[in-house]
């Protein structure tokens, strides 16, 4: 039976990069972390997911010494969003954030898998990590003083603090009975490589069709782009069907060519896009972060985002518990976990969901007051450095690590 003092179930980039500032802050911490699948591989990056990364998540993997190992990590200096049949518009750029503005992008696309590798490589530096692959978790005993892990294969381990972040079907919830909030937003996201003949000049894309949004997401080729396209599940399952030329007559079409002719280049996959919710992300010596704790809809890219912050908040707590003398699992420092992210995970979720059922509105009137705002606010600069901010984050209460010209804890 192993005895460690923070066990972390799941090696995805949010839980890599909480083993990682914690080992990196408290040398002498115990720390385990347990997958159900391989160890991550380093190689060059297959584009099968990508996440779209704001400043502040750039901070923290410069911060780690994870970011400069990124092969391919385009950068995007405008964004373009618009609705396919009206003339709402608006579009951003660095410029937007005025000449005082240090911005160098306003964000950049990276592959999951390589990000996965490139953590996993930096945390093999630190030698209070422990690494457990193939794990798979059979039982979880929860109490207010430690945690029992079981694995199948036989092997146990207690821990002071259980670590859920093992992604959206987390079994950490699951076991523990924390409860559960969600809905299908009854679509689902088809991703695929593209290629484009006209350049997509370092610009992120999106289009508000009726039947979902469709984005095009710039990568290191000027002729590549990583599409995530939002439809209904008969309807994509359709477009996977389709032989090659006729999905690309259709993504062209419904791309209004704004990159010209389109023409897929990878295979094309689909998965379910649905908003969890846990109403409790703390229980005992357990709690939650990431995918675990929350989804949301990827049309405004932001779940990579908020992930990765909750695993800044919740090493930052640990951190300053351990430095003044007090444990890594305190119960009132996990509430104050808890309380912080929640806050920020319930704004993003009301915000993702005003935003989609805003567009879901087809009606004339409500299409023509969606552009007149829409034209509005490209023409006010103050509202877009408002807007522009969010997006990158450098708003909302960030762990400090995340905070402009803030590169440790």
């Amino acid at each position: 039976m192993l005895d460690t003092d923070i066990l972390i179930t799941g090696a995805g980039s949010a839980g890599l990069t909480l083993a990682l500032l914690l080992a990196k802050n408290c040398p002498d911490l115990p720390i385990t972390v347990l997958e159900q699948g391989p160890a991550p591989v380093a190689g060059p990056a297959q584009l099968n997911r990508v996440s779209a990364l704001n400043l502040a998540s750039q901070r923290v993997l410069d911060s780690l010494g994870v970011w400069q190992l990124l092969t391919a990590k385009p950068a995007y200096q405008q964004m373009q969003v618009w609705e396919a049949d009206s003339f709402a518009r608006i579009e951003f750029a660095t410029t937007d954030l005025g000449a005082l503005a240090q911005t160098p992008a306003l964000g950049w696309i990276v592959d999951n898998e390589e990000l996965r590798a490139c953590l996993y490589q930096r945390a093999l530096q630190y030698p209070n990590i422990q690494w457990k692959f193939d794990a798979r978790i059979q039982q979880i005993s929860a109490s207010e003083r430690q945690n029992l892990l079981t694995l199948a294969d036989g092997s146990a381990y207690i821990s002071k603090l259980l670590v859920g972040a093992d992604g959206a079907n987390s079994m950490v919830r699951e076991q523990l009975k924390m409860p559960l909030a969600f809905w299908d937003y009854d679509h689902h996201g088809l991703v695929a490589v593209v290629r484009t003949s006209e350049p997509h000049q370092a610009t992120a894309r999106q289009v508000f069709l009726p039947t979902g949004p469709l984005a095009l997401l710039p990568l290191v080729d000027p002729h590549l782009v990583s599409i995530v396209w939002s439809v209904a599940p008969e309807r994509a399952a359709e477009l996977i069907a389709m032989p090659a030329d006729q999905f690309n007559q259709a993504l062209t079409a419904a791309s209004q060519s704004v990159l010209g002719v389109l023409n897929v280049q990878t295979e094309r996959r689909s998965y379910p896009l649905k908003m969890r919710y846990a109403s409790q992300w703390q229980k005992h010596n357990a709690v939650l972060v990431a995918d675990a704790a929350h989804t949301i809809h990827p049309l405004a890219g932001q779940g990579m985002n908020l992930g990765l912050m909750d695993a800044c908040a919740l090493a930052e707590l640990i951190v300053q518990n351990i430095s003044t003398g007090r444990t890594c699992n305190e119960q009132r420092m996990l509430r104050q976990y808890e309380r912080w992210r929640k806050a920020e995970a319930q704004q993003m979720i009301a915000l993702m969901e005003a935003f989609k059922r805003g567009f879901m509105l087809q009606h004339p009137l409500a299409k023509l007051v969606r552009a007149v705002g829409m034209a509005a606010t490209n023409q006010l600069a103050p509202v877009k450095r408002q807007l522009l901010a969010a997006a990158l984050g450098n708003q909302g209460d960030l762990p400090a690590v995340a905070r402009p010209g803030v590169i440790s804890l």
